[in-house]
């Protein structure tokens, strides 16, 4: 019972990588794209950690914190590149 609710919170997870994807593409803005890039991170380091609790590989999890971290660093310097124009 409870692997074919992960399953299916995986199934959920995918479906909501189409939006993201969605305003990635066809964002008006570039602060629209920077936030859907940013989410969509998001539902992939959730679905890494789903993945690995289903798998039981710890080798996900570290994975999964990686990309957070990369995701994380990266939209904290295009937010500051679009704010100020410079990188320092």
């Amino acid at each position: 019972m409870n692997s074919m609710l992960l399953e299916y919170s995986l199934i959920f997870m995918v479906i909501a990588i189409i939006p993201c994807l969605y305003r990635i593409i066809k964002g008006p803005t570039i602060p629209d794209r920077v936030v859907a890039l940013d989410a969509m991170t998001t539902v992939i380091v959730v679905m890494l950690g789903i993945y690995s609790f289903v798998k039981g590989s710890v080798f996900f999890m570290d994975v999964a914190l990686v990309l957070a971290i990369i995701s994380f660093v990266g939209a904290v310097t295009i937010s500051k590149y679009l704010d100020e124009g410079v990188i320092l």
